[in-house]
């Protein structure tokens, strides 16, 4: 894969999308248990255009909500992603470059957020929310 279109174009093959916008896909996966997680793949541009990223990002919690601190410590020997501020929002989040990007590079970072962010919510708030 090379370009926003192409995964886009990979994604509609591969998964049950909920809603599309430009630059925007946003998914939801059972994760057990009765629970669900909402995930959303971001096209990013850097380097005034020149590069395109896609952002995978899922949150967990209501800032006011979430014990910061235990979050962190929950996500210390993760080896993909990182803790974000969206609005109000906690979020678990990972970036590659599209460029050259080969098909599991998108879809286990994917996996991972999903769940990670899953176990963050579950763990922290309680609820399942997101």
């Amino acid at each position: 894969m090379a370009t926003w279109a192409d995964l886009t174009s990979y994604i509609r093959s591969n998964y049950k999308i909920a809603e599309e916008r430009p630059g925007l896909i946003k998914l939801v996966f059972e994760t057990g248990n009765l629970r669900s997680q909402v995930v959303l793949i971001w096209h990013l541009t850097l380097a005034d255009a020149e590069e395109e990223w896609v952002q995978i990002e899922s949150s967990f919690g209501d800032l006011g909500s979430v014990n910061l601190a235990r979050a962190l410590q929950e996500i210390g020997n993760t080896v993909c992603g990182g803790m974000a501020l969206t609005g109000d929002l906690v979020t678990f989040r990972h970036a590659v470059p599209l460029l050259n990007l080969n098909i599991n590079e998108f879809e286990r970072p994917l996996a991972l957020v999903t769940t990670t962010a899953d176990h963050l919510e579950h763990l922290l708030t309680g609820a399942d929310r997101y």
